[in-house]
């Protein structure tokens, strides 16, 4: 994630003119201008990070392609499992509803000064990096390794409600009701 964030923050250098947020000129809905760039720059960067260089390939999804910079081997062309992607989907769009949570908050303050979107991304990205926000999904994904099998929920949902362990996954504490 220190990749992710240093990486982000250091496109401000590659962009310059990133930083005109005011420019009455700017044409945002325009592909060479820092919006689109900066909503596309994560898949990339992260592929490029945990992966290797595979470029993305404009006949996918955004989520297809961020499969195909995941996962693409030897093959000429890479075709996303249907079923992977369009639960990928929902989990992109369920993190970015997720109302006026850390990393939305943070990205909303830092941009409020004017700064380029870059580094007011890698503001909200360094938010996301806590154990209490971002690690959170970390934690869901130690949590189902535990579980391992179907057949291991309702033990593992036991432990909980014998307050032996944590349920992850399911909302801030604010949000949670006895099992």
């Amino acid at each position: 994630m220190g990749m992710f964030i240093s990486t982000v923050a250091a496109l401000s250098t590659f962009y310059p003119d990133a930083n005109k947020v005011s420019d009455a000129d700017i044409d945002w809905r325009k592909s060479n201008d820092s919006s689109p760039r900066c909503r596309q720059s994560p898949r990339t960067l992260i592929a490029t990070i945990v992966a290797y260089v595979i470029y993305p390939d404009n006949d996918l999804s955004y989520t297809g392609n961020f499969l195909n910079m995941m996962f693409k081997m030897t093959d000429a062309k890479y075709t996303p499992n249907p079923t992977l992607e369009r639960a990928l989907d929902v989990l992109f769009i369920l993190h970015a509803d997720h109302e006026q949570n850390c990393s939305t908050n943070a990205m909303r303050a830092i941009g409020s000064s004017c700064v380029d979107p870059y580094s007011a991304m890698a503001g909200a990205a360094a938010a996301l990096y806590g154990p209490l926000h971002g690690g959170a999904n970390e934690e869901v994904l130690k949590m189902l390794s535990r579980i391992d099998q179907t057949r291991n929920i309702p033990e593992f949902i036991q432990r909980v409600k014998n307050g032996e362990g944590k349920l992850m996954g399911f909302g801030w504490a604010s949000h949670l009701q006895k099992l």
